[in-house]
């Protein structure tokens, strides 16, 4: 079987190399819901430099190249482990540790939020994250 990758996915890839771009960050975090107390709500974006400088302060250096990536998983720390992952601190080693995963490799966080996408049905204009 044949794997077909859109242009405009073929496009990013070759632009970001398996990378979160800040446009494709952005909007990936305006999509992400807490639930709290049984109730659904949005969370509150954290500014990129809040996010860098906490990464700083908790010990984690994060090469350029992983910025954008690492900001989206803040986000997830956030959206999805509000309780156990409810510090800087706490979240800072997250993103770490999702970054340096021995069985895996940094795109893969690209390729699981690809994949939470396609489960949701919910399309990416891949044109416009470049």
């Amino acid at each position: 079987m044949e794997y077909i990758i859109p242009e405009g996915l073929r496009s990013y890839q070759d632009a970001y190399q398996g990378q979160f771009s800040k446009k494709l960050a952005e909007w990936a975090i305006s999509k992400m819901r807490v639930k709290r107390y049984g109730k659904e709500e949005e969370i509150k974006p954290v500014p990129l430099d809040d996010v860098i400088n906490a990464m700083k302060n908790a010990g984690v250096d994060m090469p350029e190249e992983y910025i954008y990536t690492a900001w989206y998983l803040w986000h997830m720390a956030i959206a999805d482990n509000p309780r156990s992952l409810d510090s800087d601190n706490r979240r800072a080693w997250y993103v770490d540790e999702k970054l340096n995963d021995p069985d895996g490799k940094p795109s893969n966080v690209l390729a699981c939020f690809r994949a939470k996408m396609d489960n949701a049905d919910i399309p990416i204009m891949w044109e416009r994250m470049i």
